[in-house]
């Protein structure tokens, strides 16, 4: 029996992929060190922006993701550092069977396998910066693309410089950076394959951190395609879906033209 089962708990859950998670933190842990997930009857929702305000994560994980799932009346607040979080997931082995149990103010966790492991973690309060509201955002342009080749574009643009500006075309999706001395280009044409533009008017273009890029494409691990949201000089807003699981969605402020 777990340390202090007497105690009822507001939220338990359990997982037997724990990949889908473990991914999902990893990704959210390149941007923000501390944050507070919120256990609804619905499932696991995380909110939060980085320490400058310039990229904004949502999280949401649903409940039929969960091998097993219970769940109070009343949502659970868990304030919780995703860097220590994630040394925890990182130590399951591929057959592990994930346990998460919310007692008083800890996260008790089970690594369940071959063997039974048990870790404990402090709850942590979380000043709550007021976080840009996701869906006030208006976007002109909305397109869905195969992930690894924005990441070709992404990676190949940071050998040059240290932002990249983003054009989207009713035929087209582009990728450039340029330095005094070198410059790159990514063009994908929209094939309904690989590209697919959805939406768009007048052609958009705003330029981008790659070091924020390069940490939010990481979360192609979740979805062979991104969904992309644009306008023109403008915040980029791009999700990455799986179906009936989970969501992760990422806002980020363009960079100023210098």
């Amino acid at each position: 029996m777990d340390a202090d089962a007497s105690v009822h708990a507001m939220f338990e859950a359990t997982i037997d992929d724990i990949s889908l998670f473990r991914d999902s933190i990893a990704t959210i842990a390149e941007l923000i060190d501390e944050a507070e997930f919120v256990a609804k009857d619905t499932g696991i929702e995380l909110l939060a922006a980085d320490r400058a305000v310039v990229t904004v994560v949502e999280f949401k994980m649903h409940r039929n993701a969960f091998k097993e799932y219970t769940h109070d009346d009343q949502d659970s607040k868990i304030g919780i550092n995703l860097l220590n979080l994630l040394q925890i997931l990182r130590r399951a082995g591929p057959d592990d069977r994930l346990k998460m149990r919310l007692s008083e103010n800890k996260l008790y966790i089970t690594l369940s396998g071959k063997s039974t492991r048990r870790f404990t973690l402090p709850l942590i309060d979380i000043s709550r910066e007021e976080t840009p509201p996701m869906d006030k955002l208006e976007f002109s342009t909305h397109l869905r693309m195969n992930s690894d080749l924005l990441t070709s574009g992404i990676e190949d643009a940071d050998l040059i410089t240290d932002s990249a500006v983003i054009t989207v075309r009713k035929d087209a999706f582009l990728v450039q950076a340029q330095s005094d001395v070198s410059s790159t280009e990514l063009e994908v044409l929209a094939d309904g394959h690989d590209l697919k533009i959805l939406e768009i008017g007048e052609p958009v273009r705003a330029r981008y951190s790659l070091d924020y890029l390069k940490k939010i494409i990481k979360a192609k691990k979740l979805s062979e395609e991104a969904e992309i949201y644009m306008a023109t000089d403008y915040p980029l807003k791009m999700v990455f879906n799986v179906p009936g699981k989970a969501g992760l969605s990422f806002i980020l402020a363009p960079r100023v033209e210098e």
